[in-house]
């Protein structure tokens, strides 16, 4: 099948002698002990945890490269570079210079790993390990000088992928609204918990070895033709006070809105919960249904 080009998600590249050991201070994921072959995700937070991006990371030799939505790479670039200091790395985006492409329905043998070939193309495979749902490849190709970027057409079709996988990421509305955990990012393989320290690692250590884990997404089905975004709240019939949770990612796909939403655990396994988003054309009802992964486990299965 052809690739499907995507042109709201970009590349930022750290590259350098100390690019590995700089964002393993800096990531959720242990990014020194990833292997080329491997693909990781890891987000980057602030110090009380909060998500300020996330990212699917791919390593070759002393370059790091970070694939996230493309909209937040300024802001993350600028935050990264704050703390290089003597670290001898540059952060950079270089989204022009790779070709981002999402190729379905393959992929399922090898799940989250890297092929490189000897141009610097990357293939990746990407699935859940502890999940049945298929997956799929994203490609990063290098763009020559005078070569042409590539009509574009598959973000819906990667966004759903990703969706459909129960596999959550930072856009610019969600920005510092999550905690890794209450985005399932412990139960893809975002976070290690015996790496060492990075910004906001002690809340988020604290959440995951004090208690239960109280706040998960859950995919969602949108009814009616208004618009749901990321970042909106969502509402619990009969708790009118307060949102119960909001909205992590929201896809348009075939004429249906696909969402990952951020709830109370114990209200979206309620039975009869009616969960809704609000705005000025009334509610629109929400069908949550859970991820194709347990959410009452605890922690990162990949370690």
């Amino acid at each position: 099948m052809s690739a499907q080009f995507l042109s709201r998600w970009g590349v930022i590249g750290v590259d350098g002698d100390d690019a590995v050991t700089f964002l393993q201070s800096q990531l959720s994921n242990d990014v020194a002990g990833m292997a080329e072959s491997q693909l990781r995700m890891a987000g980057l937070c602030t110090a009380k945890g909060r998500l300020l991006g996330s990212f699917f990371v791919l390593r070759q030799g002393k370059q790091v490269f970070l694939v996230c939505r493309k909209e937040t790479i300024a802001a993350l670039v600028k935050r990264l570079s704050m703390f290089v200091l003597r670290s001898k790395c540059k952060v950079r985006d270089c989204t022009a210079d790779y070709q981002l492409a999402f190729l379905p329905g393959s992929g399922l043998s090898s799940p989250m790993r890297v092929q490189w070939d000897e141009q610097g193309n990357a293939t990746a495979s990407l699935r859940v390990l502890n999940g049945t749902t298929p997956g799929f490849q994203l490609v990063a190709s290098k763009v020559q000088a005078e070569q042409e970027v590539q009509e574009v057409n598959g973000d819906d079709n990667f966004e759903f992928a990703l969706q459909q996988l129960g596999i959550a990421y930072v856009s610019q509305p969600t920005v510092e609204m999550f905690i890794p955990q209450a985005i399932n990012f412990d139960l893809v393989g975002g976070v290690s918990f015996s790496k060492g320290c990075y910004p906001g690692q002690e809340i988020v250590a604290r959440s995951h070895y004090l208690g239960k884990v109280k706040r998960r997404v859950f995919q969602a089905t949108a009814t009616g033709s208004v618009t749901v975004t990321a970042g909106q709240d969502v509402w619990l019939a009969g708790k009118e006070n307060e949102p119960a949770g909001a909205v992590a990612t929201a896809v348009n796909f075939n004429g249906q809105q696909y969402l990952l939403v951020e709830l109370p655990v114990d209200d979206a396994e309620q039975s009869g919960a009616t969960f809704t988003v609000k705005n000025d054309a009334g509610a629109i009802a929400l069908n949550v249904q859970p991820p194709p992964y347990d959410v009452h486990q605890k922690g990162s299965v990949f370690e």
